[in-house]
């Protein structure tokens, strides 16, 4: 009886038909995981040249006091007592 009921052609047909929209819902996500990985990449890429950007703000802004520090080591002291 149960061989029978399995080998119905009702019940395989409804294997079949849910195997295809399994499938096809499998391949939905997989298209939307594409997109976001895509968006995530473009995220990432933009976030690596504000991160490039400001390394070179920063050594910019490294140079520049470097530069101020000498100047100030080069100028007598204001605050101290004359000789």
């Amino acid at each position: 009886m149960d061989s029978q009921l399995l080998n119905s052609p009702a019940i395989q047909y409804g294997f079949a038909g849910f195997s295809f929209i399994l499938v096809g819902i499998i391949v939905w996500l997989i298209s939307k995981l594409l997109t976001l990985l895509t968006k995530t990449n473009e995220i990432i890429a933009r976030n690596t040249k504000a991160i490039e950007s400001i390394g070179r703000e920063t050594s910019d802004l490294l140079f520049l006091n470097r530069e101020i520090h000498d100047k100030l080591l080069s100028r007598p002291c204001i605050a101290q007592k004359e000789q």
